[in-house]
């Protein structure tokens, strides 16, 4: 049989028990202060993370588009630099042909083999010195139609109409279009 608790006995058990009840909430509440805490850190690192995240992104398109631009400028300075060695490729031709009477036997001559290397090298069809991507790219023909419709094909539907692009409707104004392409100055804003 079951023992029957007194007065006294009762409200010690009961007192225990809510002594073990607020240590346990204590406990609890500590450990959800503990986890907010932890929580707005995480927020705050993900918020530092995220804003790494968009300034290395951001550094990689700079990169990337002063890389393409470096290309460019070198390009061009290859280029300015072929057409210089080209002149200078005549006008050495030019004076070996001159100096054939003028210059000891075989000196002369060898001044002509220079410049008919020479001129057989940069005679070399253009793009010849590009690496092998680039004279590929050199060879496909330019076809602005085919490029347009590549475009429109990894675009989704913006509205966009390519006919009325390739067959304007009403008269063209090309000063206008360049100026709103910023192609070329305004003449009001100059003044």
């Amino acid at each position: 049989m079951a023992k029957k608790l007194s007065q006294q006995e009762t409200e010690k058990l009961i007192g225990g028990i809510r002594e073990a009840y607020e240590a346990k909430i204590r406990q609890l509440n500590y450990r959800i202060e503990s986890l907010n805490t932890e929580n707005r850190n995480l927020r705050a690192s993900l918020a530092e993370y995220k804003n790494k995240e968009s300034k290395v992104g951001k550094a990689i398109v700079h990169a990337e588009e002063k890389g393409e631009e470096i290309v460019r400028l070198y390009r061009m300075t290859a280029e300015t630099e072929l057409k210089t060695l080209k002149l200078f490729s005549e006008k050495w031709k030019k004076l070996a042909e001159e100096m054939l009477g003028v210059f000891p036997q075989g000196e002369a001559e060898k001044y002509m083999a220079f410049a008919d290397e020479l001129a057989a090298l940069l005679g070399k069809e253009e793009g010849h010195f590009l690496p092998r991507e680039e004279k590929q790219a050199q060879k496909e023909e330019f076809d602005p139609k085919a490029i347009i419709g590549r475009y429109m094909e990894d675009e989704e539907e913006t509205g966009f109409n390519l006919d009325d692009v390739l067959n304007p409707k009403g008269e063209l104004d090309l000063a206008k279009l360049c100026r709103g392409l910023g192609l070329m100055d305004d003449p009001e804003t100059n003044t």
